[in-house]
C-alpha cells in the first residue's frame, strides 16, 4: 500500500484562475515551490508579467469567451484551481454582473477545465454559502458552488473562507481584531489567513489527485466541502512569506 501511494505521487500539471487575487497569486507561489507540480498555467484577461518562473505560462482571455479559448490549454492539466470573485464589497455591482463574475465565469473555467481531461478541481467560495439564502451575497455564492458541482469532476472541493486575513481588501483594524474573537465565533466562521488557504488548497488537490490515480477504475464523483475545521488540517507552522 505505502509503495502505491508513493507512485500515485508523481509529477502533476496545475490551471489557476485568479492568479493575480490574494489566494490566488499565493497558490501560483506554493506551486511553483513545490517540486512535483511541473507546469502551471495561470488564466488572466491581461498579461502582467508577474511570474517569471520558467514553470509557469500565462493564458491571456477574453472573459466573455473564457470556456472556448481556455479547453485547448487545459489539456494534459491534472488540477484546476479557482480562487476568483468579487467578494462581499458588491454593494454598487448591478446584481447581473455580480453573478456574472460570481458564476459565469467560475463555471465556463471549470467547464474548459474539464473538457480538457481535468479530473481535480478545487473551487473557493465563502462562509455561509447558501444557494436558498435570503442574503444575496450567499446566495450568489451557493449558486456558485451548485453550477461547479455539476460539470462532474472526479474529485471536487469546495472551500468556504470566513474573514480572510492579509488579503488587501480585509481593512486593518478586521486583520488585528479577528484572531483575538474567533473563540466567540463557530468554527466555521473563524478568520484564516489566505496563505494557509492557499496551502489547504494546493495539498488537498494533490491529496485527491494521488488518490485518483490510484482507483483501478473510475469511482462517482466526490464533492468535498472544507470549513475552516476542516482547511486547518492542511495547515504548516511557519510556512507564511508574508509575516
Amino acid at each position: 500500500m505505502a509503495t502505491e501511494a508513493r507512485g500515485a505521487a508523481t509529477p502533476y500539471s496545475a490551471i489557476v484562475l485568479g492568479a493575480t487575487g490574494n489566494v490566488g497569486g499565493r497558490i501560483v507561489q506554493l506551486l511553483i515551490r513545490t517540486a512535483l507540480c511541473t507546469r502551471v498555467v495561470v488564466v488572466t484577461r491581461r498579461r502582467t508579467g508577474t511570474f517569471t518562473d520558467p514553470k509557469v505560462s500565462e493564458l491571456v482571455v477574453d472573459m466573455d469567451r473564457l470556456e472556448a479559448e481556455v479547453a485547448p490549454h487545459a489539456r494534459g492539466i491534472d488540477i484546476a484551481l479557482v480562487a476568483f470573485g468579487v467578494g462581499k464589497g458588491t454593494a454598487k455591482m448591478p446584481p447581473e454582473e455580480v453573478r456574472r463574475i460570481e458564476v459565469g465565469y467560475p463555471l465556463a473555467f471549470c467547464r474548459a477545465a474539464r473538457a480538457g481531461g481535468v479530473r481535480v478541481c478545487a473551487v473557493m467560495t465563502a462562509a455561509g454559502a447558501d444557494a436558498e439564502s435570503r442574503m444575496a451575497y450567499a446566495r450568489v455564492i451557493g449558486e456558485k458552488e451548485k453550477a461547479v458541482e455539476g460539470v462532474g469532476f472526479d474529485d471536487l472541493a469546495v472551500f468556504r473562507p470566513a474573514v480572510m486575513l492579509g488579503n488587501s481588501n480585509t481593512p486593518g483594524l478586521l486583520n488585528r481584531a479577528m484572531p483575538l474573537v474567533d473563540w466567540l465565533l463557530p468554527a466555521r466562521y473563524h478568520s484564516i489567513h489566505t496563505h494557509d488557504l492557499a496551502r489547504a488548497m494546493v495539498t488537498q488537490s494533490e491529496q485527491a489527485l494521488f488518490a485518483t490515480r490510484q482507483r483501478a477504475t473510475p469511482a462517482a464523483p466526490t464533492l468535498t466541502i472544507l470549513e475552516y475545521p476542516e482547511m486547518k488540517a492542511f495547515f504548516v507552522d511557519g510556512d507564511r512569506d508574508d509575516h
